[in-house]
């Protein structure tokens, strides 16, 4: 846990391992039902997200600003960089509410990942300030994956990194994927995702997934506040790392 790091920096005779990797927390708005199922309502959660923040206090600064899509510069050449950062915006948080007409949700939080619970509790301090009402409910990590993800409205997840950007995208947002996280269906991302497979020119094989992240950044109901690095400790007696 990132709230370890002093007492391992602190410690004699071991060191920290951090590596910057394409693993996210995420908060879900299920596309399938209100409120997420309202696009304004989905921005404003969006832009209430204080992201330098949540990097610097909550991950000790080991992680990267998320933006709203899973491809992390971890990926490489497939991470999309040309995508514009989302920033802490209040006012548009506010305006979209406004718009929705929502002024008070639910979300469902579990422990799952380092940083998610003091993510979701900022958030809702955030909101208060603009005027709306999330509620958190507190359930435990315990039967968590089987009762409550992908069956609340909101609710949160994490992912790990995975091999290639194709893999994480058909996973988590394929059209037909099994576990994706909001059951946000997008024809022109299934046709992304299988094209990309086989396309060996770098440029459009880039502009494929520039195109699918903006997709996700811009239509589905995640958020994605923060990439945490991969942290480890090790004793400095053990050689080869």
């Amino acid at each position: 846990s990132p709230k370890a790091i002093r007492q391992i920096e602190a410690a004699p005779g071991v060191s920290l391992m951090s590596v910057p990797a394409g693993g996210y927390m995420g908060i879900c708005c299920m596309k399938n039902t209100l409120p997420g199922s309202n696009d304004d309502f989905v921005k404003g959660m969006q832009f209430i997200q204080r992201r330098d923040k949540i990097v610097k206090s909550f991950l000790r600064g080991h992680g990267r600003v998320g933006n709203d899509q899973p491809i992390s510069a971890a990926y490489g050449a497939d991470h999309c960089s040309e995508l514009p950062q989302r920033s802490f915006d209040p006012d548009k948080a506010k305006f979209h509410l406004k718009k929705a007409g929502i002024d008070s949700a639910e979300i469902h939080l579990a422990e799952v990942a380092a940083g998610i619970g003091d993510t979701v509790l900022l958030m809702q301090a955030e909101l208060a300030k603009i005027g709306f009402d999330l509620k958190i409910k507190k359930v435990p990590n315990d039967g968590y994956w089987g009762s409550i993800w992908m069956k609340t409205p909101i609710n949160v997840t994490t992912w790990n990194m995975r091999p290639t950007a194709n893999a994480m995208l058909s996973i988590a947002f394929a059209p037909d994927a099994a576990w994706n996280d909001t059951l946000w269906k997008n024809d022109r991302m299934g046709e992304l995702l299988i094209a990309s497979r086989s396309e060996t020119d770098p440029a459009r094989r880039h502009a494929m997934y520039c195109e699918m992240q903006t997709l996700v950044h811009e239509n589905s109901g995640m958020i994605i506040p923060a990439h945490p690095n991969q942290i480890d400790a090790k004793s400095d007696r053990v050689m080869g790392m």
